[in-house]
């Protein structure tokens, strides 16, 4: 080596020292946005490739930079963020990255596995657990409402335990269920609410899951994607999974939320003053009143000292007793919850563990529900090719209620909150014979039983339950290669559920039969046997298949237990000691089993990765069918091009990616009945001989074997385009499903010993347009903006009956109203049958009052009471004996025109044969919206978050059956809806309501009345949330905390004058938008903390 090279080598060493002098160490932790540090996370010096570090199982790290470079850290799932050196202060750096919301490479579980949404041909809506858990809610599908296009959630009432309707694209089915199947880690659950206790008042059929177990919820709306479920997908598939182990170091969570419900809205009903005014208004005082005339009018009226006459009292005088009713059952109910989670995991094996309780008060005092939950779960890999798992998720709940949607299996009966708005607010000092007092001389009763204090109904009654729920699952996969993997999973669920209700023998209609204890018990259980194998073929780097072959095996099991008494002499010895009663009902149970057994299978063809191909189908063979009609088919095809790769979209770069989707296929429904279409039997006791009980069977269900399965063809089209490098993404989907071979029961004559048969007629259609955006508006260093936007449109029409045109249904609620649901050719399911109300008669109606003013009028009216009754007098509105003119309309209820009086019920005459009768009903209402949607915004400014969900629905008529009791105004004993104050009466001639009547009144009361029928369209602020993350620096053996405070159901606008207008109480779905005796819904204000450890 020749000196100058010499040189140049030791000036070389020399600079290279002094580089590496210059260069600082930094050290830290990475983490992601839950605090727990992510491994493997790619630490990089920004333009040098060489100086590249990856962070440990902990998230920690260490590398070397100079103080005029720049990191940048990147992992799988997150936003990359780079920060400069000169920034870093003591060369200590923890950073936390942010997820990466661009959608297209979210994985999307499909059904029997997984694809990145970018690679779909199928319409599915997809919600992950960050969302999920701003709502903290008792059951997911309150936290899914208005988030998804298509997918309508609808509150049953407002419980504690309360259930939510879910529909996904309309209802398919008027006898089968309507509610979509449920999969939970691999495991077919049903979708249908279960009752709890007496009542009509449903739960939510996973009501022992917590939801924030919950790791995302993918529903599968179109036949491309639920058309892989068969006889299980024609009301959509919500697939649900649940939170695993992670790789990386041990993850330790505490969380902790406390919340304060407040009743929402109170309704509008008489006040105290005004409601001494209606029941003076309705007995006037005047000399010669006897019996119950005598009472109602000097109730509430006192003796003047000075005149002699009678006044009426004030609400401060001696003796009156004043309840805000509304007031006097509701609370701020408080809700604890706690949950303790450990979950971690390495390449070969993972884990997770958690235990949640959870205690939550209703607003309505004595309800109550607590909730104790375990999951378990696991994974391990071995010897490379193996995998193996278990999951465990057990849940306990223990409610103690009311009877709430009291109706039809309480004869009728109004529940509690019936009595809340009924009950007299105002106790007069006097007492009448025919009600019923306590030992304090405070009103208990009216005679009839109907309406009750509601205190001593809180006191008295009883209507509990418990119940466990149990998941399960355990797998077993082997991969020979990369490109084949084998599985057969074993899945299991089983529901238990004793409820038990007792009707007091000191108050209500059950003093009459000395008290009634009802014990109903509940199983139902599942085994899921799944086969299944995929194979994936690569041809090309064009060219990729994937394959799908599935064997399935599933057995059912349901079994129901009822035992009730009444006539219990021993106080406080009831439902412990049900053989003490005097009288016990026979017992009811049953039990059944099903099995179904499936083969299905499915292609998936890649081309140039820009052309889609899903093709599927699935064969069930189901025991509820007759031999011959067990087997159904179920194909469905979708293809899908990326356009956006073409040529033609090279230059439109604003586009980064468009879909052009479209999908063909047939789903069943197997929600039905069991074993319908076989002859079957039941118990039945016969006389012999006049005097001799024997014990026997008679034939209860008439025999059709060529029933079958209820089928939904259906076809989408879709569109899927992002634009600005994926911060904005637009869906929009058109389809249309038809459902045919319904399941109805067909009348048959008499003469064949049956009334109806099951048989395949009908065909019901839905078809719409949804649309949904998500959008990342602003995305700066420390301030962000996301906004989520969906709207929906459905058309429902039933669009054939078979050999009828049309079918009415009698929903639950006020008793005696029949037929006020209507099922007709071409009309949606929902429509709500009854008599157009058109006011009342007024004077201009009449012969006498004819040429004369409203004053002249008034005062003939009042000159006839007072010379009613040979000069005794009565009251003005039980004069019916005014004429009618000729061509006003008449009543069919009351024959001669001359029987009549202003201020009677008047109906808009339909047919035009001037008789008001049952053949003048008509629809007078729709349940179903025009739209519906939802719109939410998330802001982000540093470690600060705010989120706001709105809801809204338009279009949608809500039956609210409380307005026929609550304005009866034929009852001067109970409270009044606020509604009554534009009553008729001679003093204002120009009010529309009924009057005051006695005797005949001219009202239909059999049929629903359109002034029943009220708007339900809302606009509701779901949920407001503001957090905070703890920065990592202030922590020291804790990874992360993040502190929140929500609120939901912060406000709504809406013309509804009920409790809420988001309500469907009972089962029956063809009884849809039904409001009746329903719990009022809530305003909870919510805290909550969650530490990282």
């Amino acid at each position: 080596m020749n000196n100058f090279n010499r040189l140049i080598f030791s000036l070389a060493i020399i600079l290279i020292n002094i580089v590496g002098y210059s260069q600082t160490e930094i050290k830290g932790t990475v983490y992601g946005d839950d605090g727990s540090g992510l491994p493997f996370c790619n630490i990089r010096e920004k333009g040098n490739s060489l100086n590249v570090v990856v962070s440990k199982v902990d998230g920690s790290f260490a590398i070397n930079a100079d103080n005029n470079d720049t990191l940048i850290f990147s992992f799988v799932g997150f936003k990359n963020k780079e920060v400069a050196v000169q920034n870093i202060k003591n060369g200590i750096l923890n950073i936390e990255l942010n997820p990466n919301n661009k959608l297209l490479e979210d994985a999307v579980v499909i059904g029997y596995g997984s694809l990145k949404r970018k690679d779909l041909t199928g319409s599915i809506g997809s919600i992950k657990s960050d969302e999920l858990e701003k709502i903290k809610s008792l059951t997911f599908e309150e936290q899914l409402a208005n988030k998804m296009a298509g997918v309508q959630v609808v509150a049953s009432e407002g419980g504690p335990d309360a259930s939510f309707k879910v529909k996904i694209r309309g209802g398919t089915s008027l006898n089968a269920a309507s509610d979509p199947l449920y999969v939970l880690d691999g495991i077919p659950i049903s979708g249908s609410s279960e009752n709890i206790g007496e009542g009509n008042s449903t739960s939510s059929p996973l009501s022992a899951l917590d939801p924030g177990d919950i790791e995302s919820i993918d529903i599968l709306k179109d036949a491309s994607a639920t058309a892989i479920y068969g006889s299980r997908g024609a009301n959509g598939v919500v697939i649900i999974t649940t939170k695993k182990g992670k790789k990386g170091r041990d993850n330790v969570v505490f969380e902790h939320y406390t919340s304060v419900s407040t009743l929402s809205k109170k309704l509008d009903i008489l006040s105290d003053k005004e409601f001494i005014e209606y029941r003076n208004d309705y007995a006037p005082w005047r000399p010669g009143l006897d019996g119950q005339n005598l009472f109602l009018a000097t109730s509430f009226r006192k003796i003047d000292e000075l005149t002699g006459e009678y006044i009426p009292v004030e609400l401060g005088d001696s003796g009156i007793v004043v309840t805000n009713w509304q007031d006097e059952i509701t609370r701020a109910a408080i809700t604890n919850h706690y949950k303790f989670a450990i979950n971690g995991g390495t390449d070969k094996h993972n884990y997770n563990a958690s235990f949640s309780y959870q205690d939550r008060e209703g607003i309505i005092k004595t309800t109550s529900l607590q909730r104790a939950t375990a999951v378990f779960n696991m994974s391990q890999t071995f010897k490379k090719k193996f995998k193996t798992g278990f999951m465990m998720n057990v849940g306990y709940t223990n409610r103690s209620g009311i009877v709430s949607a009291s109706t039809n299996n309480n004869q009728g009966r109004a529940g509690l909150i019936t009595s809340t708005i009924l009950f007299a607010p105002v106790q007069s000092p006097r007492q009448w014979e025919g009600n019923v007092y306590d030992e304090n001389g405070l009103l208990i009763e009216g005679n009839n039983g109907d309406i009750s204090n509601p205190n001593r109904i809180l006191a008295e009654n009883l209507n509990d339950g418990t119940g466990i729920q149990a998941f399960t699952n355990s797998f077993l996969e082997y991969k020979p290669n990369k490109n084949i993997k084998f599985k057969t999973l074993v899945t299991g669920f089983k529901r238990d559920s004793e409820n038990r209700a007792w009707f007091s023998n000191k108050i209500g209609w059950t003093r009459a039969t000395n008290g009634r204890a009802v014990i109903t018990s509940n199983t139902f259980q599942s085994m899921n046997w799944t086969n299944s194998m995929d194979v994936t073929k690569n041809f090309s780097d064009d060219h990729r298949v994937i394959t799908t072959l599935v064997h399935e095996q599933q057995l059912s099991e349901t079994k129901r237990r009822q035992s009730i008494a009444t006539g219990f002499p021993i106080p406080g010895v009831n439902l412990d000691n049900m053989q003490s009663a005097q009288v016990t009902l026979p017992n009811s149970t049953n039990a059944n089993r099903t099995t179904l057994l499936s083969f299905l299978g499915r292609a998936q063809y890649d081309a140039f990765h820009k052309y889609l191909f899903t093709i599927s189908a699935r064969g069930d063979g189901s025991s509820k069918f007759a031999k011959g009609n067990q087997w159904g088919f179920f194909p469905s095809i979708g293809t899908a091009w990326k356009f956006s790769k073409e040529k033609f979209m090279q230059n439109v770069n604003f586009i980064s990616n468009a879909k052009l989707r479209a999908s063909y296929g047939i789903t069943g429904n197997n929600s039905i009945p069991n074993f319908i279409s076989l002859e079957q039997a039941g118990a039945q006791n016969y006389v012999f001989e006049g005097n001799q009980v024997t014990n026997g069977a008679t034939l209860t269900n008439m025999q059709n074997t060529d029933l079958t399965w209820e089928t939904t063809v259906q076809s989408d089209v879709g569109l899927s385009l992002s634009f600005f490098k994926d911060r904005l993404n637009v869906e929009m989907d058109y389809y249309v499903k038809n459902t045919r071979d319904l399941l109805l029961q067909v009348p048959v004559p008499s003469t064949s010993g049956y009334t109806t048969i099951w048989q395949n007629v009908g065909e019901v259609k839905n078809n719409g347009f949804e649309f949904a955006a998500i959008a990342s508006l602003v995305e700066k260093k420390k301030f962000n903006w996301n906004t989520n936007f969906n709207i929906s449109f459905n058309k429902n029409e039933v669009i054939n009956l078979g050999d009828a045109d049309r079918f009415f249904i009698s929903s639950i609620g006020a008793q005696g109203i029949n037929n006020d649901y209507i099922i007709q050719v071409g009309q949606p399911i929902g429509s709500i049958h009854g008599i157009e109300y058109d006011g009342v008669y007024s004077y201009e109606d009449f012969v006498e009052f004819d040429g004369l003013s409203d004053e002249q009028a008034r005062d003939k009216m009042y000159d006839d009471a007072a010379a009613a009754n040979n000069g005794e007098g009565a009251f003005w509105y039980t004069l019916n004996n005014y004429t009618l003119k000729e061509g006003v309309v008449t009543n069919s209820l009351i024959a001669n025109s001359n029987q009549y009086r202003p201020g009677m019920s008047k109906y808009k005459d339909q047919n035009g044969d001037g008789v008001i009768d049952d053949d003048d009903r008509v629809i007078i209402g729709n349940t179903q919206p025009l739209f519906f949607g939802g719109i939410s915004n998330t802001f982000s400014y540093g470690r600060f978050d705010l989120s706001m969900q709105f809801s809204f629905s338009y279009g949608n008529d809500i039956y609210n059956k409380n307005i026929p009791k609550a304005t009866n105004t034929a009852n001067a004993w109970n409270n009044k809806f606020g509604m009554v104050r534009e009553r008729w009466d001679p003093e204002n001639p120009n009010n529309t309501l009924t009057s005051f009547n006695a005797g005949a009144s001219g009202d239909f009361a059999g049929a629903a009345h359109s002034y029943y029928i009220e708007d339900g369209s809302y606009l509701r602020l779901n949920n407001l949330s503001i957090g905070y993350k703890v920065p990592p620096k202030k922590l020291k053996k804790i990874k992360n905390v993040r502190l929140n405070a929500t609120v939901n159901n912060l406000f709504i606008l809406t013309n509804y004058s009920g409790w809420d207008p988001d309500v469907s109480v009972g089962r029956n779905q063809l009884t849809p938008g039904l409001d009746v005796d329903a719990y009022p819904r809530a305003r909870t204000y919510t805290i909550s903390a969650k530490i990282n450890f």
